[in-house]
């Protein structure tokens, strides 16, 4: 007798439905794109108990005929195709009807719809995959789908979910995504009875901001070009406001809501060193394309696509996402005005410095940059033109700026006793800058090139982390509190570790919906960069659960990381003294927080070998 048979068709659904349902969110994924294809212009959804207890979706669409409510839970049995140019030629989410007849085998079904011209709705009742019931029931035009004890028949299948709160996280992202590719639709989603959002038909950009938040509205960069029929359009963020993890970026292809496995290295490659290291841009990009150029039946879930030509759209990207950076950067000079200290006290006025004015006895072979003549006071010194210290470079052809209104830092005259410079790195004088990145300077042992940014990185991440541990900073009242607009859940959360932000001397206060005031903030965070440093640390606090010690340390890479000097930014002679004299008195002066090297040091040696004096 042969071993071979054939599957139970309650078997074969069962099956399907582990491909095609992964959990819960899967099933809004489905269910929301009935409606979307069902021309919906508003869709409400709720769930219980993470959507294991109940599912229900609602729209006003076009609805389902009462010949069709049973065909509609049969698997391959849809409206949307009937060749295969059809196939080749999608215009909807859903075609392959699998979806209904997948869910309908692990859940109790109960589907209600009414078509425009008829008198009456009506409704179909399924368990197991099989109807068990029909009847009539008062119009209304559109459908509902109440989907109740999802996986009853098949308990291993519940033991693989994660917890409630998580489940319910993944619904709520499943849900504010699919809103964010259709702004044309209204959204409501209630969990447990509790509404999460509700957003109208809006503009693109501003179904963004209603999901994400109006933090966003002053650092988006649009995003529109076109080629062969083809568009790209959407945003992305300025360099200066980003994320600690990719949970900001999105993909849409036709509005479908795609993963492109090279969308991570592309937009690394546009934004370079405009980033610092761990740092993501938020992008929200949608691909308009014909509909014989994508293939979306290629993954059970349509999480994927495959294109006819993918190094056409990965240009078409590439070149839409630098065509914005080159015109918003290099950083504006208003920019640079807080991101290093007060000039360096000098304690003696006897020895003259590289740039003509006065000198500094800090203790080693160090380099002044004071531009006072001998006898002037060099402490809060100001040129002929009335502007600060720090002034314009002597490097000719190459502009400096001014400190004019510049931000918080330790001077070195306030860490008394523990002021003491490293023999690693003691440069006598310094050269400028090349390529508006790495500053090179001499010293007795060798050649120094430093990197302006990880350098500055190494000062404020030090200069932070010494204030938090001594508690040295202060906090400020804020005569106008900062708003930080949030989803509800958001909020929540974030309002559920104000301890956390209070050990660090941020004051958070809820207010109303979304939103949360900012009303205090600590000495060390730059003025005008609160909002960012405060939304990347609550990203970290996502993430992981710090200890005391972590959390300072996290603190003090996101202040570092918010304030440093970037890659582009013009720097004076002055500043690069500054710079340099304050890296010499780090603890670590070789490595940025997040490991990088900030300096790479060739020796008499290494240049007498390159060229063959030895």
């Amino acid at each position: 007798m042969g071993i071979i048979h054939s599957l139970s068709p309650d078997l074969i659904n069962q099956i399907a439905a582990g491909e095609v349902i992964e959990s819960t969110h899967s099933i809004l994924k489905e269910l929301i794109e009935n409606s979307i294809d069902a021309g919906a212009s508003k869709i409400e959804i709720a769930t219980e108990s993470a959507g294991l207890g109940r599912i229900l979706v609602s729209d006003d669409g076009h609805g389902i005929t009462k010949e069709d409510l049973p065909l509609a839970i049969k698997r391959y049995a849809t409206s949307k195709i009937q060749t295969f140019h059809d196939l080749e030629h999608l215009f909807t989410f859903g075609f392959r009807g699998e979806a209904l007849a997948s869910i309908a085998s692990v859940s109790r079904l109960v589907i209600e719809s009414g078509t425009e011209g008829n008198r009456m709705a009506y409704r179909v009742q399924v368990e197991e995959g099989k109807v068990v019931s029909e009847e009539e029931i008062p119009f209304f035009q559109g459908t509902k789908i109440e989907i109740k004890d999802l996986f009853y028949n098949t308990p291993v299948r519940r033991k693989f979910l994660k917890t409630e709160s998580g489940e319910e996280k993944k619904n709520r992202t499943r849900v504010q995504t699919m809103a964010l590719g259709e702004p044309s639709i209204g959204f409501r989603y209630v969990q447990n009875g509790k509404e999460v959002f509700h957003v109208q038909k809006e503009e693109p950009l501003e179904r963004v901001l209603s999901i994400y938040g109006e933090n966003l509205r002053d650092h988006l960069l649009p995003i529109h070009s076109s080629r062969n029929g083809m568009t790209l359009r959407g945003f992305i963020s300025h360099p200066d406001f980003y994320k600690s993890s990719r949970m900001g970026q999105f993909f849409f292809v036709n509005n479908r809501s795609v993963e492109l496995k090279f969308s991570a290295q592309i937009l690394k490659r546009c934004y370079g060193e405009l980033l610092p290291s761990g740092a993501f841009p938020y992008a929200f990009l949608f691909f308009d394309l014909p509909r014989e150029f994508v293939d979306v039946n290629v993954h059970p879930q349509k999480k994927e696509v495959r294109f006819l030509s993918e190094e056409t759209i990965t240009g078409m990207l590439f070149q839409g996402i630098t065509e914005v950076l080159r015109t918003s950067t290099p950083v504006e000079f208003l920019e640079m005005r807080r991101r290093l200290s007060m000039p360096i006290p000098y304690h003696s006025s006897a020895e003259k410095s590289q740039f003509g004015g006065e000198g500094t006895s800090m203790g080693g072979p160090g380099f002044g940059f004071g531009m006072a003549g001998a006898g002037q006071a060099v402490w809060g010194s100001q040129n002929e033109e009335g502007n600060p210290l720090l002034g314009p470079s002597s490097i000719e052809g190459r502009a400096g700026f001014s400190l004019d209104g510049i931000g918080a830092g330790t001077n070195l005259h306030l860490l008394g006793d523990n002021l003491t410079k490293h023999n690693l790195f003691v440069p006598k004088k310094h050269y400028g800058v090349i390529f508006e990145t790495f500053i090179l300077a001499e010293a007795e042992d060798g050649l120094y090139i430093i990197d302006q940014h990880t350098a500055h990185e190494r000062i404020r991440y030090e200069e932070v982390l010494r204030d938090l541990k001594s508690k040295a900073y202060k906090s400020q009242s804020l005569l106008t509190p900062i708003r930080l607009e949030l989803t509800k859940e958001e909020a929540e959360e974030m309002i559920a570790e104000k301890h956390r932000f209070s050990e660090l001397g941020i004051t958070l206060e809820p207010f109303s919906g979304g939103t949360i005031l900012i009303r205090e903030v600590p000495s060390y965070i730059d003025p005008g960069k609160e909002t960012e440093t405060i939304l990347d640390l609550w990203e970290r606090f996502r993430t992981k659960d710090p200890e005391m010690k972590e959390l300072y340390d996290e603190m003090a890479k996101c202040v570092a990381c918010r304030s440093a000097i970037k890659k582009g930014d013009q720097v004076s002679d002055p500043i690069i003294g500054e710079l340099l004299q304050r890296l010499s008195y780090c603890e670590n002066p070789s490595l940025c927080p997040h490991g990088r090297p900030t300096l790479i040091k060739l020796t008499r040696k290494d240049l007498e070998t390159m060229f063959h004096r030895i």
